[in-house]
């Protein structure tokens, strides 16, 4: 059996540029490229998303080290469902990550003291993040009439292959995700103009609100993003 046989392809779709058509694959990661999914993060996440940004983590060896040495924790401790996009070259061969989606199932019960007062975080940076994600968490509360739900942890395409509809395609199937699951709601945290037009254009509705002035009061950080308000977003399975 070949190696993309046996990973579920979600999506397969094609997209011109200079002239060329360029053809793109949607799937799960496979188990033996979770070495490659940190890599990617560390090279194109780290520098983008509004958090990561915010708490200063690429401006710092040590707190670089330390977020990898804690994402590999996460993913072998917490399943993570992980979607890559690849060149669809009409092989079996799961090619070079060029963007990738994390998902994970989450529970009204999660308690994120709970999660947290186990982790020794050594760096200020790191620190930052951490009690960025707890102030993030007082939003949550809006979902909470889901006993379970996918929760995002992230989409990011590398910055050559952007503004080709990737990141779109990763959020209108996460509803696909959800429905296979047997989950009825997938949700994130919309913090890009990008990831907020794709969720409302594929009908996803806001359980919260929050301004990036008010998360820069109480987080102490500053967000350098494109948007007013970071958007906690969601769609049903149904």
């Amino acid at each position: 059996m070949s190696e993309t046989s046996k990973l579920k392809v979600w999506s397969r779709f094609q997209v011109e540029k200079n002239g060329s058509v360029i053809k793109f694959r949607i799937q799960d990661a496979p188990p033996d490229r979770k070495e490659d999914v940190v890599d990617f993060i560390m090279t194109h996440s780290l520098r983008d998303e509004a958090f990561y940004k915010a708490a200063g983590i690429v401006n710092n060896d040590e707190a670089k080290t330390e977020f990898m040495e804690m994402s590999k924790m996460f993913f072998d401790k917490q399943p993570h469902l992980i979607s890559i996009c690849c060149i669809d070259d009409d092989s079996d061969t799961v090619g070079e990550i060029i963007g990738l989606s994390i998902v994970i199932v989450s529970k009204t019960t999660d308690n994120f003291d709970d999660f947290a007062k186990h982790l020794q975080i050594k760096t200020k940076e790191m620190k930052n993040l951490f009690d960025a994600a707890k102030v993030m968490f007082e939003y949550t509360g809006s979902k909470n009439d889901y006993v379970q739900c996918h929760e995002g942890r992230g989409v990011v395409v590398r910055p050559d292959y952007r503004r080709m509809g990737i990141a779109n395609e990763f959020i209108r199937l996460r509803k696909s995700l959800c429905i296979e699951d047997s989950l009825p709601m997938t949700c994130a945290w919309m913090t890009s103009i990008g990831t907020q037009k794709a969720a409302e254009k594929y009908g996803w509705k806001t359980f919260a609100e929050v301004s990036v002035d008010e998360l820069e009061q109480k987080t102490g950080l500053i967000f350098d993003t494109n948007v007013s308000t970071f958007k906690l977003m969601y769609t049903t399975s149904d």
